[in-house]
């Protein structure tokens, strides 16, 4: 397996357990989604929105135009979500698809956090679409032990299991 295809698996399953995610969300009241929970983010509906927010970031850095979000307001908080992980998904499949095997070497610049300053650098365009592709993992993580304590466990969300049971399951 090329890194071209090993970036494309990981851009689905992040789709993957984010649905999932979003998913059981569906399932808490607006209450239970905005409650401070004392984690990073404050509440299950921070998480989410970070998880959205660091997807868009990757359009920032490819210079792309980025997906239009919903506005996220009481009574239409999981709605809004899902509209706007599904336009983000839509554009990060676009630029998934953009990627060649040669371009994933070059080097790009990007802008990265270091000792609390912001500072750019140049790294091979696989690492940060790995970056990107993986950054959701502890939110995920976080926001699956907040759901399953709430009685709605978004089932298992590791890449194993997408692998395993595919995108259907």
């Amino acid at each position: 397996m090329g890194k071209l295809e090993i970036v494309r698996s990981l851009f689905e399953y992040n789709e993957w357990a984010n649905d999932r995610l979003v998913d059981a969300a569906a399932q808490v009241s607006e209450d239970e989604l905005t409650k401070e929970r004392g984690v990073d983010f404050g509440s299950l509906q921070g998480i989410l929105l970070h998880i959205l927010a660091s997807h868009m970031v990757a359009f920032v850095e490819w210079k792309i135009e980025p997906p239009p979000l919903a506005k996220v307001e009481p009574g239409r908080a999981v709605s809004a979500l899902r509209e706007s992980y599904a336009g983000v998904h839509e554009k990060l499949r676009g630029l998934v698809d953009s990627l060649t095997d040669d371009g994933l070497d070059e080097t790009m610049p990007v802008l990265n956090p270091q000792d609390g300053e912001w500072r750019t650098w140049e790294r091979p365009v696989w690492q940060v679409a790995l970056s990107f592709g993986s950054h959701a993992m502890q939110h995920r993580a976080e926001a699956a032990m907040i759901l399953t304590k709430l009685g709605h466990s978004p089932g298992q969300i590791d890449y194993s299991y997408f692998c395993w049971r595919g995108r259907d399951q």
